[in-house]
């Protein structure tokens, strides 16, 4: 309906609101910092009621870019979404183009404040630790540029492995250790057995085991049952393709990432992701701030600013900032019993969007 061109020109009427968010809008921003653009535009009422639903977001292929429509921004605010909500607090020095609806909204921008708020900054704050902790998994274990192959994840019980004489019983091996090439191989379904497969070597004459990416069993002649039996295969295919994706979104990841952000994790000097820390801190004010003030925190300044870029710039051991998180939780929880609802009003909500949404359409006339 809209193009991310004629948003961004300011050209598209239904543009209600575009700010420049982030970094820059808490006040953390560094000359490495990304310039994130956020934005809401309306659709027509009518628009709904067609078989094929209207475009609820427009964004470039980063999220650097993020335009939502009206009904996704108030749907996400009804669900108390951190994200969204800190549009409607955006510092006037963000803020690139407004309407007169996006002023009506921030008019009733209370009625999106509830106890919910607070609970979904601190799940967000909690979701940042995970990142930080999965992501400098990362960075301590670089992967491989050759994709996860389907041999590193089979093992093989050999034929003389099977009994030997003396020793453990039916011990896998892992192939690579074997060194054996399935493309000289056939295998048969061991039967009651997943994963499981009997292997019968044909060298030169064979199909191979795996083709096209998938295993690939044949009709083993009776008469070649035990001329040709090498052994057993085990393969773990589920392993496999998940290995398949850890990889992809690693290398995702490598290519995509900002590099002055993980420098200090790759030489030694930090052992976690500053940048995921500092905006569990930040959420976690922000939420506190819902508590104490009736709204979420946006641009920090003052020691509360120094204190996000000292985490950012690595000044504290991942220790002392679980500390502070735990501490700002705590006093979150004690402040929990406040006059604020415990969720937001859905229905004067949907009334809020059909009224904005009429609003507007009397503007196109």
């Amino acid at each position: 309906m809209y193009s991310l061109e004629s948003l961004l020109a300011h050209d598209a009427p239904a543009l209600l609101f575009e700010c420049i968010g982030g970094s820059h809008a808490y006040g953390t921003a560094t000359a490495e910092s990304d310039r994130d653009i956020r934005g809401i535009f309306a659709v027509p009422g009518h628009a709904y009621m067609a078989l094929n639903a209207p475009t609820n977001q427009v964004a470039d292929a980063r999220n650097d870019i993020v335009f939502y429509s009206l009904r996704r921004v108030v749907e996400l605010l009804t669900g108390a979404n951190p994200n969204v909500l800190e549009l409607l607090f955006m510092p006037a020095d963000c803020v690139r183009w407004t309407s007169p609806e996006m002023q009506a909204l921030v008019e009733h921008r209370h009625l999106f404040i509830s106890r919910q708020c607070v609970q979904t900054h601190l799940g967000y704050a909690i979701s940042q630790i995970k990142k930080a902790r999965g992501q400098n998994k990362w960075v301590n274990q670089p992967r491989a540029e050759r994709p996860p192959a389907k041999e590193d994840f089979c093992h093989i019980v050999p034929r003389e492995h099977l009994l030997p004489a003396g020793q453990p019983a039916c011990r896998p091996v892992p192939l690579p250790t074997l060194q054996w090439n399935l493309a000289e191989y056939h295998v048969s379904r061991l039967e009651h057995a997943r994963d499981g497969y009997r292997l019968y070597r044909y060298g030169a004459q064979a199909r191979g085991v795996f083709r096209e990416d998938m295993i690939a069993c044949e009709s083993i002649p009776l008469e070649h049952e035990s001329s040709h039996f090498s052994g057993l295969l085990f393969f773990n295919e589920q392993a496999w393709k998940q290995a398949l994706v850890d990889h992809q979104n690693y290398w995702i990841w490598r290519r995509e990432r900002n590099e002055e952000r993980w420098r200090q994790q790759e030489s030694g000097e930090l052992d976690y992701d500053a940048k995921n820390l500092m905006h569990t801190i930040r959420l976690l004010l922000s939420g506190e701030s819902i508590l104490t003030r009736g709204e979420p925190m946006i641009r920090f300044e003052g020691e509360r600013l120094q204190l996000l870029m000292d985490i950012r710039h690595g000044r504290f051991q991942y220790d002392e900032i679980m500390a502070m998180a735990q501490d700002i939780s705590e006093r979150c929880e004690k402040h929990m019993n406040t006059d604020l609802p415990p969720a937001i009003d859905a229905l004067a909500a949907d009334r809020l969007l059909q009224q904005l949404t009429t609003q507007w359409e009397a503007r196109q006339v």
